[in-house]
């Protein structure tokens, strides 16, 4: 969105081809997802908890929290949750 809004729509090609060559995958947001990212508004989103994680980061804490994989980041916001760093 950032991408396109400052270099106009034809970088959503750009970008959908940089996603196929590096073969990555797409994940859905389904109902799970969503709790897990409503999880992460209610215990450390803004307003509530120092992390203040905002919308964009509730969708990475979910997705981590699915995996159970590391989640590398920089700033101080993830690493006041229960989030593992890679």
């Amino acid at each position: 969105m950032v991408m396109a809004s400052r270099r106009g729509e034809h970088a959503l090609a750009e970008i959908d081809l940089w996603l196929s060559k590096i073969e990555a995958d797409t994940i859905p947001v389904d109902a799970d997802l969503v709790d897990l990212a409503t999880q992460a508004c209610l215990a450390y989103g803004k307003g509530g908890h120092e992390a203040a994680l905002n919308f964009a980061d509730y969708i990475s804490y979910a997705l981590e929290k699915r995996a159970d994989e590391p989640l590398l980041f920089v700033g101080n916001d993830f690493s006041q949750t229960d989030i593992q760093a890679a």
